[in-house]
């Protein structure tokens, strides 16, 4: 079966797809159109130079119309994602969206109605789960090796880098830090300790780059988990610029009978256990990708390393986090 594919954005992670559309010769790239006025979606038509080219629309709507796609691709403005996935799942389409899947619960709501309704293949780009250390930290916890966890911590930081675009200026657009960078650790912490949260309490400001006031550059969030534990996270984009790597991303988790540690800007494992203490823990190779996964699922050949549930539902929990930090006040699940 042959499939047309569809990009509306170009704010975010969309290179998880493009990476791969050469392994995929029944995946056509039809058309691509901003999600806003203004933006620049050019990069599409280099991509596709060589190959049968692109249709390029102004408007998404317009575009979703006449292409009739089968997949949507959607990593816009972060404000548009929720109406673009929308539209796209009320036309059946199946879904991969950039995070965060909305800007409120109420639409997070209809986003899982309209999944259930349609039965397509919805994913979001949380695409740290495929790095090797963070991968086979979750093998590690499933299998036991470190016990019941009961504490986490997660850090994400990022360089600001020479600019951010106007509208991370404005929060109805940019929205908040803990869905556009926060919930990525939210993520991969609470994925890696197989728990769930049960509360949340967080603190966010922009302080040091105030030309965009409408982006929290520093974050601090602190949660309890179902069984009994807690965690604890922190985002900011204060990296230096002379650092080596983009972000620094960490993860830290103590259990019942050890600890373990992704490390070194995401690259190293650490493990200890009541046995050893092993600062290089060998990676396990999965060979998986994040197209890779979301085809299988659409050909029924495997499955998604980030379900529709699992996007849905650590979105709902970086908004509440964002709904904590501005109420001042813990916020249950």
């Amino acid at each position: 079966m042959e499939y047309s594919l569809v990009i509306v954005g170009s704010a975010g992670h969309v290179g998880y797809v493009l990476s791969d559309l050469p392994d995929y010769p029944q995946v056509r790239l039809s058309a691509y159109a901003p999600s806003y006025e203004g933006e620049d979606v050019t990069r599409y038509g280099r991509v596709a130079e060589g190959t049968a080219s692109p249709s390029v629309y102004d408007d998404w709507r317009q575009m979703l119309d006449r292409e009739q796609p089968d997949i949507v691709v959607v990593a816009g403005r972060y404000d548009q994602n929720g109406p673009v996935v929308l539209e796209a799942l009320r036309r059946g389409c199946h879904v991969i969206s950039e995070k965060p899947a909305a800007f409120t619960l109420e639409a997070v709501a209809e986003i899982r109605e309209e999944i259930a309704r349609q039965n397509v293949v919805y994913t979001m780009m949380l695409a740290i789960r495929y790095q090797l250390p963070y991968y086979t930290a979750r093998q590690l916890v499933a299998e036991g090796v470190i016990g019941e966890p009961y504490l986490i911590s997660g850090q994400k930081s990022y360089r600001w880098g020479a600019s951010r675009p106007e509208w991370y200026a404005e929060g109805e657009k940019y929205g908040s830090s803990m869905g556009w960078v926060g919930i990525h650790a939210f993520d991969f912490c609470r994925w890696i300790a197989g728990v769930q949260f049960s509360e949340v309490y967080a603190y966010h400001a922009n302080l040091v780059h105030t030309e965009r006031p409408g982006c929290q550059d520093v974050a601090t969030v602190i949660a309890g988990l179902d069984n009994g534990g807690s965690a604890t996270f922190t985002m900011d984009f204060l990296r230096p610029a002379a650092a080596a790597t983009h972000g620094d991303d960490r993860a830290r988790i103590v259990g019942s009978q050890g600890v373990l540690e992704v490390r070194d800007e995401g690259r190293r494992l650490h493990v200890i256990t009541p046995e050893q203490d092993e600062p290089d823990w060998p990676l396990v190779d999965h060979g998986r990708t994040f197209f890779g996964d979301f085809m299988g699922a659409l050909e029924g050949t495997g499955e998604l390393l980030i379900t529709a549930e699992e996007a849905l539902g650590i979105t709902e929990f970086a908004l509440k986090a964002a709904q904590a930090a501005d109420e001042h006040r813990v916020v249950r699940m």
